[in-house]
């Protein structure tokens, strides 16, 4: 009986670490049509996966935004106006506790011959819709 309790145990370990790399492939495949919309100047597929009570803090603007309302209003002045040429999405690492993932990564975005580089802190939550960001952090990094 012993045993098949610990096969058991085991079955329930790769089964977890299964929907944990399949949560991971939801939410880099969120992320990436997000970031294809930004590069036809498009912050709607951002704007879809952000949650209502999101808190953003960005090395763009000098307060936490608080609210999609707000975040709204930032994303529509880039609205028209493709922010780079390419991105590449780098280190991607994704915890998941329950109903909750965080997404950090580093993102670097090309503008012809120019390379920026951010790091990104993504906080997901599973609603009933699927997973929103509840709360997103971008910072430049340091030397490049």
């Amino acid at each position: 009986m012993g045993i098949w309790a610990a096969v058991a145990a085991l079955c329930g370990t790769l089964a977890a670490a299964d929907s944990e790399a399949e949560i991971a492939r939801q939410l880099l495949a969120l992320e990436h049509r997000a970031m294809d919309g930004w590069m036809t100047g498009n912050p709607d597929g951002d704007l879809a996966i952000s949650d209502a009570t999101i808190t953003y803090i960005h090395a763009g603007v000098d307060k936490r935004l608080d609210g999609l309302p707000a975040v709204r209003e930032f994303f529509e002045k880039y609205r028209g106006t493709p922010l780079f040429d390419g991105y590449e999405i780098i280190e991607p690492k994704v915890q998941v506790s329950g109903d909750i993932a965080v997404l950090t990564s580093y993102f670097d975005f090309r503008n012809g011959t120019t390379l920026r580089r951010y790091c990104s802190t993504q906080v997901f939550q599973r609603r009933k819709e699927g997973w929103r960001i509840i709360h997103a952090h971008w910072s430049k990094a340091g030397a490049q």
